[in-house]
């Protein structure tokens, strides 16, 4: 298989696994007790007129009412059928079921879609629902535009729609609340697969007589042993020990899980001993990290270009078989498929991450919480977003509501027609712990195939692999990571970013600059173009330039909560 293919691959898992509930959840079961014919509209009628009668998350609003709403629209969309982003099986499923007309008062590319809502913003002409981001979230907070969803959400919120909302612990609800007012319903994919994992070549390993790592000497002991000794026996000193690449941070390799193995979090805000946020790139604990680094290049134990390469060329270096080690995802062997293709031998096992001392390592996870929708403030009706929010988790009637219609023919996606979309932050988590059930009793029926499609894939590729089929490591050395991860989720142990909002007004002007500083600074001490002291100069001139504000925003939005 080839690399492209390995990328699609890895696409299409993290879609299912990751991403929409819409896309790869709750729309393929047929629930025999979810008829999709919801209640009658009596009860809605009763308590929109004031009757005691409990309000019906699933019924219909009498008389129908007209919802303006904008949204963006990718160009490379498919319709077919002569269905429209206008009108299409979800537009009319709002409509007979929930008596919403859903009218948009325009549809913008993703590239314009910013530049639109501002003018939009500014001349007061907001649409009842709008998908938006963290920063144009914050704007429409700070001008009180944004109708309270608080008690909207707990009379209209199905049981699941509620609870998919407060799988991530409720990070997402606490950043959409503000002075107890709940402003915005969040779409959290999760932070869970955004953790670093260790990955090595444990064939070589094996060939070295080298032990499996369990503190980060281990790891540089490695580094030095792969570099030196010839794990690919070709008799040339051409092989690799640490990878990285040019962006430095990230998971396709990135470099945070040696500074998290220091107890530094870089682009991260944790708390310190008095209790403030602070930026985790300017701690102490990333300059002993840095000093380590350089003193790791300067022996050549590292990549000695990843200053210049990017994420192709590393992928290219490990299926050539040339890289032993690098800190990255838990999906990272779906971009190997190529090399364990070329020499089955190459086996690569995930651990996690090593630490500097005694206190156990915390590997960082971002706030990912990357878009919310609102309702604008004076809308009659804005229990409208919660029942959209509802049919998104909700299990229809497949005889009224086809999958085909309403999720995927063949390469259309129709899950993307919804306008409100859910997510589910612990799929994976969830994934994990079916799969080893039916793994265990070689019982597929023990998966969870309605709300994640992406099990059957995991479950078939870990038992091809056992019986021989090469076809299935990659989803075995998936599944493998994902293990690893899911003892950190169950242990208490991600060190997630203590801000858990869309960036600041400072943030939005200077932050771009700032990381771009602290790129080319320890890219160059790592490098030894600059000396270890370089970092504090780094400190001191992120403060001036912008940093001391940034934190002070960051105290007020704390106070704030």
């Amino acid at each position: 298989m080839n690399r492209k293919s390995a990328k699609w691959i890895a696409f299409t898992v993290l879609a299912c696994s990751l991403a929409l509930t819409s896309a790869c959840t709750n729309n393929n079961g047929n629930n025999a007790s979810s008829s999709g014919s919801p209640k009658a509209s009596s009860q809605e009628s009763a308590a929109n007129s004031g009757s005691e009668s409990a309000p019906d998350p699933m019924g219909k609003i009498d008389p129908p009412i007209e919802v303006t709403a904008i949204r963006t629209l990718d160009s490379t969309t498919k319709f077919e059928n002569g269905e429209t982003i206008e009108n299409n099986a979800w537009t009319k499923l709002y409509e007979n079921e929930f008596g919403i007309k859903l009218k948009y008062l325009w549809i913008s590319d993703p590239t314009q879609y910013e530049q639109k809502f501002n003018v939009a913003m500014a001349s007061g002409q907001l649409a009842d629902i709008m998908p938006v981001n963290g920063i144009q979230f914050n704007q429409l907070v700070e001008s009180n535009q944004l109708a309270d969803l608080t008690e909207v959400l707990e009379k209209y919120g199905t049981p699941l729609a509620k609870e998919m909302l407060k799988k991530d612990g409720g990070v997402g609800l606490e950043s959409a609340t503000f002075n107890g007012k709940l402003l915005g319903l969040p779409v959290n994919p999760g932070s869970f697969d955004f953790a670093s994992l260790l990955w090595i070549r444990t064939d070589w390993l094996e060939k070295l007589n080298l032990p499996e790592p369990k503190t980060m000497e281990d790891v540089f002991k490695i580094a030095e042993a792969f570099v030196n000794q010839d794990p690919d026996g070709n008799n040339k000193k051409d092989t690799q020990g640490l990878g990285a690449t040019k962006d430095f941070y990230g998971l396709e390799p990135g470099l945070d899980g040696l500074f998290n193995g220091y107890h530094a979090y870089p682009k991260s805000w944790v708390e310190d001993a008095s209790g403030n946020l602070v930026y985790g790139s300017i701690q102490p604990e990333m300059k002993q990290a840095l000093e380590k680094l350089q003193q790791l290049y300067k022996d050549g134990y590292i990549d000695r270009e990843f200053a210049v390469k990017d994420k192709e060329k590393f992928i290219q270096t490990v299926n050539a078989g040339k890289l032993g080690m690098f800190y990255g995802a838990d999906w990272s062997p779906l971009l190997f498929l190529d090399g364990k293709a070329l020499d089955e031998k190459m086996e690569w096992k995930p651990f996690q991450l090593p630490s500097i001392d005694d206190n156990k390592a915390k590997p960082q996870t971002p706030y990912n919480v990357n878009q919310f929708f609102v309702v604008r403030k004076g809308m009659a009706h804005p229990e409208a977003v919660v029942k959209m929010l509802n049919a998104a988790s909700y299990q229809w009637d497949r005889t009224k509501y086809p999958l085909t219609d309403m999720n995927q023919n063949g390469d259309v996606a129709k899950w993307q027609y919804a306008l409100v979309q859910a997510s589910n932050p612990i799929q994976n988590v969830e994934l994990y712990e079916d799969v080893k059930k039916a793994l265990e009793k070689q019982d597929e029926s023990l998966l969870n195939i309605a709300s994640n499609p992406g099990q059957a894939n995991f479950y078939k590729g870990i038992n091809d692999f056992k019986n021989g089929n090469m076809s299935g490591w990659g989803y075995t050395r998936f599944y493998d990571a994902i293990s690893l991860l899911y003892d950190y989720h169950t242990n208490d142990g991600f060190k997630m970013t203590e801000f858990i909002s869309g960036p600041t007004p400072t943030m939005v002007e200077k932050q771009s600059t700032l990381l771009k500083m602290e790129l080319e600074t320890f890219t160059k001490i790592v490098m030894g173009e600059s000396s270890i002291d370089a970092f504090d100069e780094f400190v001191s001139n992120w403060k001036k330039l912008g940093g001391d504000t940034i934190t002070k925003e960051v105290a007020d939005w704390k106070a704030s909560k």
